[in-house]
């Protein structure tokens, strides 16, 4: 059997591309044995699970200029640039209702990827129950430096991009014969060494593995973009990404791009939608 599995990177904002594709591929009712979501993959992949077309592209854009979402003074006050309760409260359960009972039926497995700090390790959380697992999803979200530490069953976890940006590998050791990857950085793309590691040495002393992963980001990541598209010459990935620089930055403040970037994310599933069901042998 040809288990399907959906590959989701991260990118901040960027991941509206990502909101685009996946709302096209709800439109045509495309479904995969096991979705692995990093970061902003991850809150793409709740709402493919929970098949809310548009919810994604409504949390990335509807509350960016909303002093009770984002910005310095949450930081400075609580060490989270994002305010906690605002986006994984107020939002799923007051202003944008998540779709809870969709998503727990929905056959289709779904991790988040997040990083342990104290060992310097990604690993795999499976969302069951988002009412539950809310603190799982939210570990593969917080941004170094602009988040807090989260606390999820006896561990300390921070963003999955920091050691496992794009999960394939895992996919693939995990048996799934059929991959497809969308990525939120242009094909060409190569990632070049942070200014935030110096400060990332400072902040996690007392995690000198995490701080090791985070001095070696930029080379892990180049690294999973040659496997990407090695497994995509061998047909052990399909690939969807965008096909030329993109402007829109991790903290994007401007809705009007990000909307943009999402109709380009929907355009390019259109355009790449027959090669993929004949990959997938649908």
């Amino acid at each position: 059997m040809n288990k399907s599995a959906l590959i989701l990177e991260g990118g901040g904002m960027r991941g509206t591309y990502t909101s685009g594709v996946l709302d096209y591929l709800l439109e045509k009712g495309v479904e995969f044995d096991t979705i692995y979501g990093v970061s902003a993959g991850a809150l793409n992949g709740v709402n493919y699970k929970s098949k809310q077309i548009g919810r994604n592209l409504r949390s990335f854009t509807m509350y960016q200029n909303d002093k009770r979402y984002a910005g310095v003074r949450h930081l400075v006050k609580s060490g989270n640039w994002f305010d906690v309760d605002f986006s994984y409260n107020q939002i799923p359960n007051v202003l944008d209702k998540a779709d809870y009972d969709t998503f727990a039926a929905n056959p289709t497995k779904l991790y988040s990827v997040v990083t342990n700090v104290e060992t310097g390790k990604a690993e795999y959380l499976p969302l069951v129950d988002m009412r539950q697992d809310m603190d799982a999803l939210r570990a593969s979200a917080s941004l170094p430096i602009l988040s807090q530490l989260v606390e999820y069953k006896g561990k300390k976890y921070i963003d999955g991009g920091c050691t496992d940006s794009i999960p394939l590998e895992k996919s693939i050791t995990d048996g799934n014969r059929k991959n497809l990857v969308v990525l939120t950085q242009h094909r060409g793309y190569r990632k070049q060494p942070s200014a935030n590691r110096y400060a990332c040495r400072v902040m996690y002393h007392k995690y000198p593995k995490f701080v090791k992963a985070m001095d070696n980001r930029h080379n892990m990541y180049n690294h999973q973009l040659d496997y990407v598209y090695r497994m995509e010459k061998q047909g052990r990935a399909f690939v969807i990404q965008p096909d030329k620089e993109i402007h829109v930055s991790r903290l994007e403040k401007n809705p009007a791009r990000m909307v943009e970037l999402y109709h380009q994310g929907k355009l390019d599933a259109r355009k790449y939608y027959s090669k993929l069901m004949e990959y997938l042998g649908k």
